[in-house]
């Protein structure tokens, strides 16, 4: 059978999971579009509670089609239902509803870590999850306040790196404090008077970097709870996008080792 009805209960469904956070969060569920994304989404082992693909894309990517039939037998969608529940523009055809990973709901350990506060923008905040996988950070740790995790666009940004990478969301003064007592240094990337440029140090073997909102920086009570503040040096441009600020800072946690910083360590 093909569904061609906006009123199929899946369709439906999926379609309130793409565009609600509470329905997402309630069900522990989130939407995967793509054959990239789904494809990853299988190999990487996520529990894979639907799908659907368009008659057409059936036979676009048929090798795609053949992996996800050969786990479980996808729904057949009219290509018009497609672009009905599709959070793009030009879709392809292949739409997954995947349990969100529990493994993934707190991190332990020390290791280099980024920390979001109060990012709102879900293209950086993909962005900074694909990084952190590109250059071996550990995990990624974000405020409740940040924009969801889960939404179609983070996913899509991630571009698989979600599937990989540890991350929490949590309260972060507490958190920043656990981890300092671990043995965890944290610093905030502010540029002010007590900040020292990422040029002078070299951060210690296990550490964090908390990168603040898009026009606020960080908050703070955040700013508080930190070791010390740094910044990156810049000329021209009055500041960093979030996303590259966070691609410097994990780069430069990859020249770890145990020298002073902020006379701490």
């Amino acid at each position: 059978m093909i569904i061609s009805s906006r009123k199929n209960p899946a369709v439906s469904f999926y379609r309130e999971l793409n565009r609600e956070r509470k329905t997402r969060e309630r069900e522990r569920l989130f939407t995967v579009e793509g054959v990239k994304l789904c494809t990853e989404a299988l190999r990487a082992g996520l529990t894979i509670t639907s799908a659907m693909v368009t008659e057409t894309a059936a036979k676009k990517y048929p090798d795609a089609f053949g992996e996800i039939s050969a786990e479980f037998e996808p729904v057949i969608i009219t290509d018009d239902i497609g672009a009905y529940i599709s959070d793009t523009k030009t879709p392809q055809g292949f739409f997954f509803v995947a349990e969100m990973p529990g493994a993934h709901e707190k991190i332990c350990g020390n290791g280099r870590y980024i920390i979001l506060d109060g990012l709102q923008d879900s293209g950086n905040i993909g962005t900074i999850i694909r990084t952190c996988d590109a250059l071996g950070t550990e995990g990624l740790i974000l405020s409740p306040d940040c924009a969801d995790v889960y939404s179609p666009k983070v996913v899509r940004s991630a571009m698989g790196s979600l599937f990989r990478l540890p991350f929490e969301v949590t309260e972060l003064v507490p958190r920043i404090a656990e981890m300092r007592e671990n043995g965890t240094a944290v610093f905030a990337a502010m540029p002010d008077s007590s900040a020292r440029s990422i040029d002078e140090v070299t951060l210690p073997e296990s550490c964090a970097v908390i990168i603040g909102n898009e026009g606020n920086g960080v908050s703070e009570e955040v700013l508080n709870a930190a070791d010390g503040n740094i910044y990156i040096p810049i000329s021209g441009a009055e500041s960093l996008n979030a996303a590259v600020a966070a691609a410097i800072f994990c780069n430069e946690m990859r020249k770890t080792n145990t020298t002073e910083v902020n006379g701490r360590y």
